[in-house]
């Protein structure tokens, strides 16, 4: 088969989705360009980012970066209640890194050739031929296949789409870092090699060790990350926490240095009185706290047309089952087959590749709301429960 049988593709966003589908059909034969809307090169602070197999399936079989020589493997999955005691401690068989790395290893793996940055996506159509793709610069470029990977806010899915609005979860994640070393020494031994659940009154949060931003692995020079679920109910305390130190109501994250001082004070105190001393010296020591909404999007199409959306344009999911990188991950290998089964062909492609993904998505939405309902909203966890383990396509896998 020759190259020039494989479709001309434009990927709309360079996060971790984006790239491994980029990467995944150009490795197919096809010419790939990347736009992503920001200035430059990506980051995601405080981000701790749970390994499933789907996640770092394109390190395995196309990648020298070894994942295990960018991760961390700690063997206990802890639950603790608010004052410190152990409920479970069982074995946990997950890798844990950064996204900061994940991210780092695919673009440069990918190269920064046909990564364009400050591309802003501001619309697109398509005929039966082709896809033409508008930028705010003005620049118009016309592809076989458009693959969207813009995230929850996705303008492509609005475009696919009836309106399909985020649906708010009722709670927000805090996250943070603090370095390992600024733990106690009691905390550290705590956390040293198990990832902590901490069952609230209100809820649960959870700390855990991540790569340090030089990628350390080393105990002692790691970060610490935080996430914190916190119920807050829609409306006015809602709009309170969200706006920011320059009195803009953020409707996604407030970042790290726009969190209003009084309410840093106010959940501080709050953890105070809740949570247990390992996970509050983290929310009590971290300078980067900012704030993630948790919202659900479920899309009734992923696909029209020479178009697709993918990972969170399409299926924004809680992250309960660490499973939202991974699936927008599994969603680029499925994209990646259907091509190659139908020898390049991108509408029949696309016709043969939708029915699975919205299944995927429908599938990992439910479960992820259950069990963000049993940690969040009932608070009946059961600690090491086997139903709330990690998974894309069901728990631990």
């Amino acid at each position: 088969m020759t190259t020039s049988r494989w479709p001309r593709v434009a990927v709309m966003g360079g996060s971790i989705g984006g790239l491994t589908a980029g990467l995944l059909l150009r490795d197919l034969g096809c010419q790939v360009d990347i736009y992503e809307r920001s200035s430059e090169a990506l980051q995601d602070r405080g981000a701790g980012i749970i390994l499933l197999p789907h996640t770092y399936r394109y390190f395995d079989e196309y990648s020298p970066l070894d994942t295990r020589e960018v991760s961390i493997a700690p063997y206990w999955w802890t639950f603790v209640d608010r004052r410190g005691q152990v409920l479970s401690k069982e074995p946990l068989g997950s890798l844990i890194s950064s996204w900061n790395t994940i991210y780092r290893g695919l673009l440069s793996d990918f190269g920064e050739d046909r990564y364009h940055l400050r591309k802003e996506v501001t619309g697109f159509s398509q005929t039966e031929k082709k896809v033409r793709v508008r930028f705010a610069d003005g620049e118009e470029v016309a592809a076989d296949l458009l693959v969207a990977a813009d995230g929850i806010n996705s303008l492509a899915r609005s475009i696919l789409n009836p309106p399909v609005s985020p649906a708010y979860a009722g709670y927000v994640a805090w996250r943070g870092t603090i370095p390992e070393s600024d733990l106690s020494p009691a905390a550290a031994e705590e956390t040293t090699n198990a990832m902590v659940y901490c069952l609230m009154p209100s809820g649960h949060s959870l700390a855990y060790a991540i790569p340090s931003q030089i990628g350390s692995l080393v105990p002692g020079e790691r970060l610490m990350n935080l996430v914190w679920y916190y119920n807050c109910p829609e409306g006015a305390p809602l709009d309170d926490l969200l706006t920011d130190t320059e009195g803009i109501r953020r409707p996604w994250s407030v970042p790290p240095g726009f969190v209003r001082p009084e309410i840093l004070s106010r959940v501080r105190r709050e953890a105070e009185e809740t949570m247990a001393p390992v996970v509050r010296e983290v929310v009590d020591g971290a300078e980067d706290l900012f704030i993630q909404v948790i919202f659900d999007v479920a899309s009734p199409r992923m696909a029209r047309g020479r178009v697709c959306v993918i990972g969170d344009a399409a299926f924004a999911v809680r992250p309960h089952a660490a499973a939202g990188t991974a699936k927008a991950c599994d969603d680029a290998f499925a994209l990646r087959d259907s091509l190659a089964e139908k020898q390049g062909n991108v509408t029949a492609a696309l016709r043969h590749w939708e029915p699975g993904r919205l299944e995927v998505g429908r599938n990992l939405i439910a479960r992820s709301r259950w069990i963000g309902e049993t940690y969040q909203v009932q608070c009946d966890a059961i600690p090491g429960d086997p139903r709330l383990q990690y998974g894309l396509y069901g728990p631990g896998n």
